[in-house]
Order: C-alpha cells, then structure tokens, then sequence
C-alpha cells in the first residue's frame, strides 16, 4: 500500500487512460505518481523487447519500496474500497480469489482472451511479480453490501479526491473475526462473475500452470487480486460503434438497406434507446431502428450480424480499422462531432444490457462481441498491489 501521506499522489488511473502528453506531465511533475512503476519510460522503445520492459518495471517497484513510497503489510488482509462520484457510489471488497475457483468454472466469464494478450499479462506478473489492477467481479449476493456498510462505520484507512470530483476511501480489515464474515459471504456464493480484467485473470491463471510447471509450487501464485461487489453496485454502459466505411459511402442505400431489418423512425435528437432499439446517426439526422430477435440474441449481437456484417461486411470487429468504439458515457455531442467531421460515417448508439444478462451469458457460457458493455467502477491503480515475489 503507499504510505498514508502519499496515496493521493500514488493512486493512478490505468496508464492507457492516459494521453503520451498527459503521461509525460504526470510523469514529470508527480515524484510519486503510480505511473513511474507501470509506464516506467515513455520514450523507451521496447518494441521486442517487453521482457527488458518488464524488467524496467520491476525496478521501479522496488525503487518505490526501498524509498518507502510503497509499504508492505505485515498481515493478509482485505480491504474495503468506496468510490464517490457526482453520479454513482461503489462500495465493494479487494483481496485474493482463487486461480482454482477459476479453473473448476466458479468464476465465470463472458469473453474470451486473445493468447497474444494473455501472453503478453502472463510474462507481465512473472517478470514483475506484483499484481496492482484488480479484477472486477460481480456476485449475486446483495448480503455483501449489508457486511460491507456495517464495517464501514470505522474511519478509513485512506481518504482522499481526485481532480475528476471522485472521493476514494479504503478500509484495511485484518481483524479476523471481521474478514471471516466478508470471507463467508462470498464462500457461500455459486459463482462469480468476471465484469472486467478477462485476460487479467486468465493470465494469472497461467502464471500459476507456468510456475507449477516449474517446479515453483508458492501459495501466492494460487490467487490473484480482484475487488468484488454485488450486482446492485456494477453500473453498465452500452459502447457505441462508429464506422467509416474503406469505399464511398452511399447514405440513401445505406439507409435503404437497414430499413428492411426493422422498423426506422427519424427522431429530432439522439435519444436513449431502449432494448430491441438502435440509435443511429448518419449525415446530421437521427434516426431510431426497431427491431424483432430472439430473446437470447443481446442487441450487440443483432448488430454485429445484421449490420456490421450483413449491410458493411465486417467480419472480425476486434481488429477491423473501419470500426471505433465510443464508451457509453460518452456525451451525444462528441458523437455527433466524430460523424459531422468525418471521422465517421455513421454512428450506432446501443442500449446498455443488465448486470442479471451479464451474468446470465456468463452462466450459459456464451460470450459477448468486442466492446460490448462499459462498466463502472474504474478502479484506481497502486492503492493497493499484491505482491507473488518478495521485495529484494
């Protein structure tokens, strides 16, 4: 954890969120930042090289603990994490699960990892050691938020706000009368959900195989970090697609052909969108189109079938350059910038899907397209890590 004068300085968010100038001044005017440890050199070229990157990191972490910047515990503990903002509060709880829970199916998934990527995670902790990202999981049991609530009536460990008015608060709960009752509530759980940090944890998952392996049979590669909260605190936006087409763009056939898929009204704003409904904006006019599934076909999938692949031939979304994606708290102004600029030909706005169809996909082993649900909480980076090796 940082050192109790310095996590308002320490906490980060994730370094992607971050523009190369952005990172750059974080970098330069913040001593203390996160960011020194995970994104160590900005300029650095590492292409080929991630091991040396990883290595980098390393460094930093232990430079970080020897400076006293980080303090390590002396005793396992859980750690309650609230996060305040203008719109929405998320209360849930950070500690280790199990890579076993996730190989018997306990915790489940709704995406599947890319190997690259999951590689790429794997070496990352194997080379690093530290694990400072949780994995978000959602569970059933709103029993959660009621022990969580009652021990949060103690002054917390950490409290401090952040530029973008979100308050942070962390509880360290080492009592062991108190982390049995959190513990209890989630061992009485039939699974766990994977919101987000898919390929996070399937590489922990492999890091533990790696390592057995090898003969290296440490406790600590038996779980991974993840913060779990019930499903009445996960927030669920949609994410929207936006796509320029490689070839000329004909709006009138365009829209002639989506027509035949349903029912298209032209509306006077971009509105919300309800379940079975798409919004669309193409050439500075909105439109809404209404359309018929199957109860079981998410209004993601129906676009990727229909649309994206039926009327554009998009064939592979997670890597086709004519599609972008908007996160779904995105503001409907910056949407519409994107197409009248053209940046975009036409944008479509998806209706977010629940947190009980999140974790009905996942008990059904289905999984969803690329990008289509933008949950919150993000969660902060450095506040709290959990270390596989020790530091020296």
């Amino acid at each position: 954890m940082p050192a109790p004068d310095k996590v308002h300085l320490v906490a980060s968010r994730s370094y992607v969120s971050y523009s190369k100038e952005d990172l750059v001044e974080k970098l330069n005017g913040n001593p203390y930042t996160f960011l020194h440890i995970i994104h160590p050199d900005v300029e650095g070229d590492y292409r080929g090289r991630r091991l040396a990157y990883f290595n980098e990191v390393r460094r930093a972490y232990l430079n970080f603990i020897q400076e006293e910047i980080l303090v390590e515990e002396d005793r396992e503990a859980f750690f309650i994490y609230r996060q305040e903002t203008p719109r929405f509060s998320f209360t849930g709880v950070i500690g280790a699960v199990g890579v076993e829970d996730y190989e018997s199916g306990k915790i489940k998934v709704h995406e599947q990892t890319l190997h690259s990527r999951e590689e790429r995670f794997t070496d990352y902790l194997d080379v690093t050691g530290i694990n400072a990202e949780p994995v978000l999981l959602v569970t059933a049991a709103n029993q959660l938020d009621t022990v969580l609530a009652d021990l949060c009536n103690a002054t917390p460990t950490f409290c401090f706000s952040t530029t973008d008015r979100a308050k942070h608060s962390l509880w360290k709960v080492s009592n062991a009368a108190d982390a049995a009752r959190i513990q209890a509530v989630i061992e009485e759980q039939n699974a766990l959900y994977i919101a987000d940090g898919h390929h996070r944890s399937a590489s922990s998952v492999a890091l533990k195989q790696r390592k057995t392996a090898a003969g290296d049979t440490d406790e600590r590669y038996n779980g991974f970090m993840a913060m779990v909260l019930s499903s009445s605190q996960l927030r669920i936006f949609g994410f929207h697609r936006l796509f320029k087409s490689d070839e000329e763009f004909d709006t009138s056939d365009f829209l002639s052909k989506i027509s035949k898929l349903g029912t298209l009204t032209e509306v006077s704003t971009i509105a919300e969108t309800a379940p079975s409904q798409i919004g669309i904006y193409v050439e500075g006019k909105n439109y809404t189109l209404s359309f018929k599934k199957s109860d079981d076909v998410l209004d993601a999938e129906w676009l990727s079938t229909e649309i994206l692949r039926g009327v554009f031939g998009v064939v592979d979304e997670r890597h086709d350059k004519q599609l972008s994606y908007a996160e779904g708290s995105t503001n409907a102004d910056s949407i519409v910038e994107q197409v009248d600029s053209g940046k975009a030909h036409v944008a479509f706005l998806l209706h977010p899907i629940s947190a009980e169809t999140l974790m009905k996909v996942s008990e059904e082993g289905r999984s969803l397209p690329p990008k289509s649900t933008y949950i919150l909480p993000k969660l902060r980076s450095g506040l709290v890590i959990y270390p596989m090796r020790d530091a020296k």
